[in-house]
C-alpha cells in the first residue's frame, strides 16, 4: 500500500469528523510563521485544539462525505476548532483572531452558519434547550386574550 502525508492527513479529517461531533468551521489564510504564532497563542489561552487542512485535500474530502454542500464554502486552508472544556460564547469565537474568520460549527451530524447560531448566547447545547424550554413554558403560561386580534374581522356574504 502507498502511504504518504496526504493519505495520513486524509484518515486524520475522516477521524476527526466520526469522533467529534462538535467543532467549528473556521476559513484561515496563509500567513507568516509570525502571525500563525499568534494565532496558535490565542488558541491555547483559550485551551482551544484545532487541525488545519489545506484546500484541495478538505475539498475532496468534503465531496466524499455526506458534508458535501460545504463544499462551496472552502477558499483556502481550513481550520477544525475543538472546545472541550472551553466557555467561549459565539462571538467571542467570532473574535477569536483577525486573521481567521468564523463560517460556522457541526453538532450532531448537522452544520449551522454563522448567521443561523447569531443570536444564541452559550455554545453548550444543554444550556440552549434550558433557555428554549423556559421560554416556552413562560409563553404558554400568557393569557389567551393577549393574542387574540383587537380589530373585527369583517366577512362579506
Amino acid at each position: 500500500m502507498n502511504f504518504n502525508l496526504k493519505i495520513y492527513k486524509h484518515f486524520q479529517i475522516k477521524r476527526y469528523f466520526k469522533a467529534i461531533h462538535f467543532f467549528c468551521f473556521f476559513h484561515g489564510t496563509s500567513l507568516s510563521n509570525e502571525n500563525w504564532i499568534k494565532i496558535e497563542q490565542s488558541f491555547v489561552n483559550h485551551e482551544l485544539t484545532y487541525f488545519r487542512i489545506f484546500n484541495k485535500l478538505m475539498v475532496n474530502t468534503l465531496k466524499k462525505s455526506i458534508f458535501n454542500n460545504l463544499v462551496v464554502l472552502v477558499h483556502g486552508p481550513m481550520l477544525l476548532l475543538n472546545n472541550k472544556n472551553s466557555k467561549l460564547t459565539f462571538k467571542e469565537l467570532d473574535n477569536l483572531n483577525p486573521l481567521i474568520n468564523f463560517l460556522g460549527f457541526r453538532l450532531n451530524n448537522k452544520i449551522y452558519s454563522k448567521k443561523q447560531v447569531k443570536n444564541l448566547r452559550k455554545i453548550s447545547y444543554i444550556k440552549n434547550v434550558t433557555i428554549f424550554h423556559n421560554s416556552i413554558k413562560a409563553f404558554t403560561k400568557l393569557p389567551y386574550y393577549q393574542f387574540k386580534s383587537k380589530k373585527p374581522l369583517f366577512v362579506s356574504k
